[in-house]
Order: C-alpha cells, then sequence, then structure tokens
C-alpha cells in the first residue's frame, strides 16, 4: 500500500515536472522598450529565455505612459502576461491592489540582499516578501555631447551650469543647437531634477524627495531651480515639443546638437550608432552633480496567478533575470548599471566606470520622484513643471509655491 502511493506519488510528480516544462515554453513580457538599443537589450533576455527551453512572447507598447495605461487595462480585464515591466517605485502600490504575486516562494531570493542595493531591496519588498526583479539601475543626471561640435566651438564639457550658459552662448552663435531637448513631461521633470541637485546638492534634493520637506520645496533653492530651468528656454530648438528622448539623442549623435541631459539610457542610441565614448561623445553627470546618482530602476513583475504554467514560466524569468551574466550583458547595452553589486564591471566602458563606484554609496544615492512620492504627486510635480517650461509669464517664485502645495498635499 505504501509502496503503491509512493509510486503513484513520484508519477505525479514526473507528470507534473514534464508538464511545467512545457509551460515554461511561454511567457508573455510586456515592456515599453523599443528604441533600437532598448529592443536589442531586451533581446538578450529573451534569448537566455530560449537557451533555457521558454519561449518569449514580446509585447511591447511604445512609450512609458502609454505602456503603463496597456498593463492595467490588461490588468483589470483579466488578461494579464506573464510579466511586466514596471518602475521600482510602482510596486507597493500594486501589490496592495492585489495585483503581483510574489517570488520568494519560488526563487532562491534569500540572497538577494547581500547582491543588491538596500534601497533596491526596500523597494521591491512589501510587508517582507520580494515581488520583483530588478534588472537595471538607470541614472538619470547624465549630459551626453557631440566631441565634434565642442570641439570645433571650442568649449569644454560644462561641469556647473554657470559653465554651461557660457558654452551654451558660443554653440548657439556657431550655428548649432545647444541642448538637444524633448518636451515631454516626464523629459523635463528629469531635467529639472538635476537642476536641483545641483542647485542645492543631495541634501537639499533628499529634503524634498525623502523627507517632503515643505520648507525645502517652496523656498530660495526651488526658485533658484526653477530660475535655471526658465534659463534654457533660450538654448534649445523650436521643433523640441513631444519629442522623443531618442530622436533629441539623434541630434547629438548627428552633430545637429551639442549637449543633451538624458538618463544613462542614452548610451545605447549611441553604441547602436557605432560610436565610441570618449571618441565621437562623451559624458559627464550633468552640470553641479558630480558625485551624486539620480536613480531609477525598471524591474519585472508577475501579475497573481497560480496556474502550473503561469508558476512555471514566472520561475524561468526569474532565474533568467537575475542571472549575473545577462543582467551584465542586457545593462552592457542599454547603457545602465546592473542592479548586482558582485558582477565584474572591469571592461565596462568610460561611462559606466564613472558611476559603478558611486552605486555602493548609499550617501550618494539620490532616488528617482516615482521611489519617493505616490504617484499623483509625481504626476503633479511633472504637470507643474511642464507649465512652468510651457509658460514664461510664470514666475520662479509662483512656481516653487506651488511646487510646496504639492509636497504639503502628498
Amino acid at each position: 500500500m505504501g509502496m503503491k502511493l509512493s509510486l503513484a506519488g513520484a508519477s505525479t510528480a514526473i507528470a507534473l515536472l514534464l508538464s511545467n516544462q512545457a509551460f515554461a515554453q511561454t511567457a508573455e513580457v510586456m515592456h515599453y522598450w523599443t528604441s533600437g538599443s532598448e529592443a536589442a537589450a531586451i533581446k538578450v533576455i529573451a534569448d537566455d529565455v530560449a537557451k533555457k527551453g521558454g519561449t518569449w512572447k514580446d509585447s511591447p507598447v511604445t512609450g512609458y505612459e502609454a505602456a503603463r495605461a496597456a498593463v492595467l487595462s490588461r490588468l483589470a480585464g483579466g488578461d494579464a502576461p506573464t510579466s511586466m515591466v514596471v518602475d521600482l517605485g510602482e510596486i507597493k502600490p500594486l501589490v496592495e491592489q492585489g495585483v503581483l504575486a510574489p517570488i520568494d516562494n519560488i526563487a532562491s531570493t534569500k540572497g538577494w540582499q547581500t547582491f543588491l542595493p538596500k534601497l533596491v531591496v526596500d523597494k521591491a519588498s512589501v510587508d517582507g516578501h520580494l515581488y520583483a526583479v530588478p534588472i537595471d539601475i538607470g541614472t538619470a543626471n547624465w549630459m551626453w555631447y557631440s566631441t565634434k561640435v565642442l570641439d570645433d566651438v571650442g568649449v569644454k564639457p560644462p561641469a556647473t551650469w554657470d559653465e554651461f550658459f557660457a558654452a551654451a552662448d558660443k554653440i548657439k552663435a556657431k550655428g548649432y543647437i545647444p541642448l538637444a531637448f524633448g518636451g515631454q513631461a516626464w523629459q523635463e521633470a528629469l531635467v529639472f531634477r538635476s537642476i536641483m541637485i545641483a542647485t542645492g546638492g543631495n541634501k537639499f534634493y533628499t529634503d524634498v524627495y525623502t523627507k517632503h520637506d515643505v520648507d525645502a520645496a517652496g523656498g530660495p533653492l526651488m526658485v533658484k531651480s526653477f530660475e535655471t530651468f526658465g534659463k534654457l528656454r533660450g538654448y534649445v530648438d523650436d521643433g523640441n515639443t513631444n519629442r522623443n528622448w531618442n530622436d533629441a539623442t539623434n541630434m547629438v549623435i548627428t552633430g545637429k546638437a551639442a549637449m543633451q541631459i538624458m538618463g544613462d539610457w542614452a548610451k545605447g542610441e549611441f553604441q547602436a550608432a557605432k560610436m565610441t565614448p570618449g571618441k565621437e561623445y562623451g559624458c559627464e553627470l550633468a552640470p553641479g552633480t558630480n558625485g551624486v546618482l539620480n536613480i531609477v530602476s525598471d524591474t519585472f513583475v508577475f501579475p497573481v496567478g497560480e496556474k502550473p504554467e503561469q508558476v512555471a514560466a514566472r520561475k524561468l524569468l526569474v532565474d533568467v533575470m537575475i542571472d549575473p551574466e545577462t543582467q551584465v550583458a542586457f545593462n552592457s547595452i542599454k547603457g545602465a548599471l546592473p542592479p548586482r553589486l558582485d558582477v565584474n564591471l572591469k571592461d565596462a566602458d568610460i561611462c559606466t566606470q564613472k558611476a559603478v563606484g558611486l552605486l555602493k554609496d548609499p550617501n550618494a544615492l539620490a532616488p528617482n520622484a516615482e521611489l519617493s512620492f505616490s504617484s499623483e504627486t509625481v504626476g503633479a510635480i511633472k504637470d507643474l513643471v511642464t507649465q512652468f517650461w510651457s509658460n514664461p509669464s510664470m514666475t520662479p517664485a509662483n512656481a516653487a509655491k506651488q511646487y510646496a502645495d504639492i509636497v504639503a498635499r502628498n
């Protein structure tokens, strides 16, 4: 009797294992990585899934906001993908809505806190359970520049905003566009955050974004930040409205513009154009932000569902995405840093080398908006920055007051 039960149990286990292997063949993944370099980067993960016996079903949606809306629609309609890419700051709200499955019950995640930054592990966890696989750590405060344009004008990469405006006047007089700019709310907010760090250092930035200090949010440093941001209007071209970030990057690649303030994902576009950092293009942290990384992080999360095929596909994806070789290969193309601190980056390019040391210093990390505020507050801040950019009649003092009002409501 006992032998029969044991054999039956073994047969069931073997059948389940075989069926799970079949189930794991297809994993649908939704993401917003549609530029040339981003598509090449995510293909690294898809190829590694294939090597493990799975099949990657790619479901890209162009644009972060459009992708977010599509994901929410799929979740609401009961047609969730196997996995989806979300910002690290979006995890907790989604968990609270009951739409994400934890992964610590299917993956060996106990040691993750030893090789991932504490900030990342904390934000990927809710009530002691891990819900996401961090795939990259992006740094948003970079200045990319055309070495050819700067050499032609005879200026050096600016290290401060005063130096930037002095160089920009000369660049403009020479017939180039000083700053490649994408007039979209998230891009405007990205540039503004870099200016905040440059204006008051990481202390001012974290007073606003981490401590939610209303006085700091409406004080003189915020006023000065808006003054600097407003001054940039005179150094962009008229066609910047609603321009995609990668199109702005292409302006630097083709020598139409001298510089761009954009996250490290822009590096992937230069790489796709067969350009080498330190030769055809250069990279420095945005003016005035040296020593600080304004970090963002993309993560893969997994909608709820306990069908065997869902669990099997989920485990396959987690195992591939956390693999150190996969993370290095993915980020070498995308331009970001692997969130794993235990990977070997000695052969990384000069841009990565400028940031990798800072990543290990908690005092050098300035969290992105999505890691600090509710989605409603993040949206309100973006709207305010866009309104100020689009309306030169709004004074920096008025903008700072409205910023403080938003923080007070958070």
